[in-house]
């Protein structure tokens, strides 16, 4: 029944091609749900879950950070700076960070708040992503 082809991109490898039914993935500006026939897109992603529909009502899930969607005829290409399998995401390490990132003091220059805001909400989105809150 799966209708799509999506392959998932880091920098250092291709992590998998496979076919799924349908996928729902952040956007920078939102999230999309992207379906068999779908017209093509090309889209700037967010941070947070990545959740493929395969065969037979099955789903897995991935937290991925930033990067780019394209879509083309039944092909999805997710190309993102990191992913982890949802399984794999350390809840204690995210929970950690977190509280380490809201105790820190952030330097007055603008880059300095704009990298923490992105590192604590990075790990916000990990603990949400793996159940935690």
């Amino acid at each position: 029944m799966a209708n799509l082809e999506v392959v998932l991109v880091t920098p250092e490898e291709t992590l998998f091609e496979r076919p799924i039914v349908s996928l729902k993935l952040p956007l920078f500006d939102g999230s999309a749900g992207i379906y068999p026939g779908r017209a093509p897109l090309v889209g700037r992603l967010g941070t947070g879950e990545l959740r493929l529909e395969l065969d037979g009502g099955q789903h897995e899930s991935w937290f991925i950070d930033g990067g780019f969607v394209q879509v083309k005829g039944s092909v999805v290409s997710v190309l993102t700076n990191a992913a982890i399998a949802v399984s794999q995401i350390d809840s204690n390490a995210a929970e950690k960070e977190l509280q380490a990132l809201n105790a820190e003091r952030v330097g007055p220059e603008d880059s300095d708040y704009a990298s923490h805001a992105r590192r604590a909400e990075r790990a916000r989105r990990q603990l949400t992503v793996a159940g935690r809150k």
